[in-house]
C-alpha cells in the first residue's frame, strides 16, 4: 500500500466511539480495513505520540473493540493505528459532564480535502453556571485558554460562569436580546422566528470577524464557545468556523442537530422552579417553546442561504464580509486541522 493509497483510505474511514455503560467503551471503524493487525492506544494528549501512549489492544480480526475505560474520570484520546502512516483519533463527542448540557468537542470532522479537525481544540457548550465540583477538574485538564461567552450581559449576570482554570473568559454578546418573549414578538410563527434569527446573524460581521481574529492570534490554543443552550448563537459561530476549516455544510448541519440530544433536559431545566428562563418560557405557546428548544436544519440552513444570497459563496463571505484573506484561512486551518 503506497502513501497515496493510504491517504485515500484514511479519508474514507469513519471512527466511532460509544460508551456502553459501566465504563465500557466501544471503538469501531467503517468500512472494515483488511490489515493483519490494528493497534488501539489511549493518551491524555490530543496529538499522537506512540512512546507516551498506553496500548489498549492489538486487534487482528473484526472492525471494533470493546474495553474498560482505564481512566473514567479523565479526558482521554484514543488512537487507532492502521499502519505507520495511518493513525486516526477519536474521543467523546459529547463530554460526560454533570452540570453543563450540550458540551461538545468539534474535532474529528473530515474536511473536503480529507483533513480532520483536531480533537481537543475547539469546544461548544450551553450555559456553564451549573458546572459541578466534579466537572471543574475534568475541564481544567482540557487546557482551554479562551472562553467566548456569546450571551447578553443580562444573561451573564443571572447565570455567571465559574473560573475553570487560567482561561480568559470574554463576554462578546452576539445578539441584542435573548429574551424569548421579545424574540417571539418578532415573528408570529414558530419556525420562521429561528430562521429569521439565523439570517440576521449573518449580518453580524464585525463581531464574527473579531471572534475569528482572536482565534488566529491564539495560535491554535483550545477555545470554547457557548451561549445559553449552545444552539443558535453558538451554532452560527461554530458553523462559520467549521466552514472556514473546509468542513462540508452537510456535516456542519449534522453537528448543529446534535443539540437535539438535550431537548428534554433543556425543557426540564428551563421550566424548573427558580430558573432564570422559567418566567419567559411560561408565557410562550407550546409550539413556540418547542421551536426554541430544537435545532431544526432549516434554522442553520437559513444562514447558509443568506451567505450565498448576499455574497455568492462562503469564500466571498470570508473575504468581503469578514475581511480575511486566503492566507488567513490557511493559517486557521494549519492550527486546527491535522496535516
Amino acid at each position: 500500500m503506497n502513501l497515496q493509497q493510504t491517504e485515500v483510505i484514511a479519508q474514507s474511514i469513519e471512527l466511532k466511539m460509544v460508551r456502553m455503560g459501566e465504563n465500557q467503551i466501544q471503538i469501531s471503524w467503517h468500512p472494515p480495513v483488511k490489515l493483519e493487525k490494528v493497534a488501539i492506544y489511549r493518551s491524555a494528549a490530543n496529538e499522537f505520540n506512540e512512546a507516551e501512549s498506553h496500548l489498549i489492544a492489538i486487534v487482528t480480526q473484526g472492525s471494533q473493540w470493546t474495553f474498560q475505560d482505564p481512566q473514567p474520570n479523565a479526558r482521554g484520546y484514543y488512537y487507532v493505528k492502521f499502519s505507520e502512516s495511518m493513525v486516526i483519533s477519536v474521543t467523546d463527542r459529547v463530554l460526560p459532564l454533570e452540570g453543563a448540557l450540550n458540551f461538545r468537542d468539534m474535532g474529528g470532522y473530515v474536511t473536503e480535502d480529507g483533513r480532520r479537525v483536531k480533537w481537543g481544540s475547539l469546544f461548544r457548550s450551553a450555559d456553564l453556571s451549573r458546572l459541578s465540583p466534579t466537572d471543574l477538574p475534568y475541564l481544567k485538564e482540557l487546557g482551554i485558554q479562551w472562553i467566548c461567552d456569546l450571551r447578553t450581559a443580562e444573561e451573564v449576570a443571572l447565570s455567571p460562569s465559574p473560573q475553570i482554570g487560567i482561561e480568559q473568559n470574554e463576554n462578546l454578546s452576539f445578539m441584542p436580546t435573548a429574551n424569548p418573549n421579545l424574540m417571539s414578538a418578532l415573528a408570529g410563527i414558530t419556525e420562521s422566528m429561528l430562521v429569521d434569527m439565523n439570517r440576521h446573524m449573518v449580518g453580524n460581521t464585525a463581531l464574527t470577524s473579531a471572534i475569528l481574529q482572536k482565534l488566529l492570534e491564539g495560535g491554535g490554543a483550545p477555545a470554547l464557545f457557548h451561549c445559553a443552550a449552545g444552539k443558535d448563537r453558538t451554532g452560527f459561530v461554530s458553523a462559520v468556523l467549521l466552514q472556514a476549516m473546509g468542513v462540508p455544510r452537510s456535516t456542519v448541519l449534522h453537528d448543529y442537530a446534535l443539540t437535539n440530544l438535550f431537548t428534554d433536559r433543556f425543557k426540564e431545566q428551563w421550566n424548573g422552579a427558580n430558573q432564570a428562563h422559567a418566567p419567559f418560557m411560561s408565557e410562550l405557546t407550546p409550539a413556540v417553546a418547542q421551536a426554541l428548544m430544537e435545532a431544526r436544519p432549516a434554522y442553520l440552513q437559513a444562514s447558509f442561504d443568506e451567505i450565498d444570497a448576499r455574497y455568492g459563496s462562503f469564500e466571498q463571505y470570508w473575504e468581503q464580509a469578514l475581511g480575511f484573506t486566503q492566507a488567513d484561512r490557511e493559517k486557521l486551518q494549519s492550527m486546527y486541522l491535522t496535516p
